[in-house]
This record gives structure tokens, C-alpha cells and sequence, in this order.
């Protein structure tokens, strides 16, 4: 499978959970992916961040809460990191389009500069600047294989992506009248934008406002979930068909991080 270099602003290169439960964690994703792992060394006052590892290379990272965030009652959460050229011209150019910059642009080690940033809509998604080339292995089992926002405003949102990571977006009217968008970059279609209104009340009120979704590739969604849910996660609604696209499902780990589980068409 590819491995993923260079990539054009806009692309989600890496998503990363952050979990109170560090070593709970890692056993679950290595029950439901098989995962194996290699953490970083020097963790900053006990925090610890470790690179999922499949067969071809590194897919994903786990990071643990400190004890402070824990105590602050932070949540279990997947995390997007889109690849920006010039970090400090996109969040100058966030406030100017109506988003805001959550946390400023810092520098992590040897490997780049990150930033939070949220658009008008109140999606947040990380930002990263790199300072080297590293693989992302993407679009097999245990990988990502596709990133969506889902917010109450996707037309606006779309709006700011586009004028803010200078990407295109191809409009998709649905059924309820809302217009979804599939965000392009030189890359091709590499994430999606989605209307929280076609959801279920339930499912709205699960995901307590605009929420980022990371889709992992799996073989069989069918058995994924059922591993998943042998291991403590929960699965809000059944696994469903998209024509030509896949078999999609959504779980909760059981600390509570919300993520999709994907066999694409034809694989």
C-alpha cells in the first residue's frame, strides 16, 4: 500500500487520539486494528504519545491527557491534523475569514510547528506545518481512509476551508435541502464536509456539536464491530450501505472517542 509524502495543503496527513486512559487505550486499538506500537521517549510531565504501527508503517498516534486535563474532565477524542504550507499565514487568515485560533502555533521537536484553529461553523481541527517528510500509510486495514466534519452550517464551513487552505470543494445537494462538499486539494478528493441535520436527534445530541469523524479502513465492518464491542466500545446505530462508496459503522471506544469503521467498494 502507499505511503503518503509531500502532500498538498489541505490533505489530512495524521490523526492522533487523545485519551485519559493511555494504556486502555492501546489494548483496544490492538485488539480491534492490530495495532503494534512504538512510544516516543521523554514523555513531558507524564504525558506519553505512542505511533500505531500496521504491517507497512506508521497509521495513527495515541497521546495521553496529563493529570490536569484529566481532572478538567477532558474527553476521549480522535484529532485531524491538515498539512498548511505557512502556519503563521493560515491563522492570520482564519481570524480574518470568522474562524479563530484555539491554540497558537507551537513547534514540536525536529518534526514541525501545530496549531488549533476552528472555523465559523465551531468545527476545530489541527493544523500542521512539517519540517520533514514522514509516512502516512493510509487506505488499508487499520489506516485512515477518509476524515469528514460534520457541522450544523456545512455550506459556511466549506466556504471558510476553501478561502482559508485555498482548496475547491464540490457541492452535493441532499434530500433535506442541506449541501454537503467533497474538499479537493492536487491530491485529489481528500475529505468531506457534512450536515449534522441528516443525522438522528440522538446521534446530534451523542456528538454535542460540529464533530470531526476519522474513518479507518477495515476488512470486514461486520466483524470489526463485533470485536470492537467484544473489547467494551459501543455502537450507536447499526452498520450501513453507501452505493459505491462502502460499508460504514460508527462506534465509541470504551473511553468514550467516537470514530468510523470502513470496508470500501470493491476491496
Amino acid at each position: 500500500m502507499p505511503q503518503y509524502t509531500n502532500l498538498s495543503q489541505g490533505t489530512p496527513f495524521w490523526v492522533d487520539l487523545s485519551s485519559p486512559d493511555f494504556a486502555a487505550s492501546m489494548s483496544f486499538y490492538a485488539q480491534l486494528f492490530g495495532w503494534g506500537y512504538e512510544e516516543a521517549p521523554g514523555g513531558v510531565a507524564g504525558q506519553r504519545y505512542a505511533w500505531a504501527e500496521t504491517s507497512s508503517g506508521y497509521s495513527a498516534g495515541i497521546a495521553s491527557y496529563s493529570e490536569r486535563q484529566i481532572a478538567s474532565g477532558a474527553k476521549s477524542q480522535w484529532s485531524v491534523q491538515l498539512l498548511v504550507d505557512d502556519i503563521e499565514e493560515i491563522t492570520r487568515r482564519t481570524s480574518d475569514l470568522g474562524g479563530s485560533v484555539v491554540q497558537a502555533p507551537s513547534k514540536v521537536g525536529e518534526y514541525g510547528i501545530s496549531a488549533e484553529i476552528a472555523d465559523p461553523t465551531g468545527g476545530k481541527v489541527n493544523i500542521w506545518q512539517a519540517f520533514q517528510s514522514g509516512p502516512t500509510i493510509k487506505h488499508e486495514h487499520g489506516s485512515m481512509q477518509w476524515c469528514e466534519l460534520m457541522t450544523p452550517d456545512p455550506e459556511m464551513a466549506a466556504e471558510f476551508y476553501r478561502n482559508s487552505l485555498q482548496v475547491s470543494t464540490d457541492p452535493m445537494e441532499m434530500p433535506d435541502g442541506s449541501v454537503n462538499s467533497i474538499v479537493r486539494t492536487d491530491d485529489g478528493p481528500v475529505m468531506g464536509i457534512s450536515a449534522l441535520g441528516g443525522l438522528s436527534d440522538e446521534l446530534i445530541a451523542l456528538l454535542g456539536g460540529p464533530t470531526w469523524i476519522v474513518y479507518f479502513n477495515v476488512d470486514d465492518v461486520d466483524a470489526a464491530v463485533e470485536r470492537a464491542e467484544q473489547h467494551g466500545a459501543e455502537l450507536p446505530d447499526p452498520p450501513w450501505d453507501v452505493p459505491g462508496v462502502g460499508r460504514m459503522a460508527w462506534i465509541y471506544d470504551p473511553q468514550g472517542a467516537l470514530l468510523g469503521l470502513i470496508t470500501p467498494s470493491g476491496s
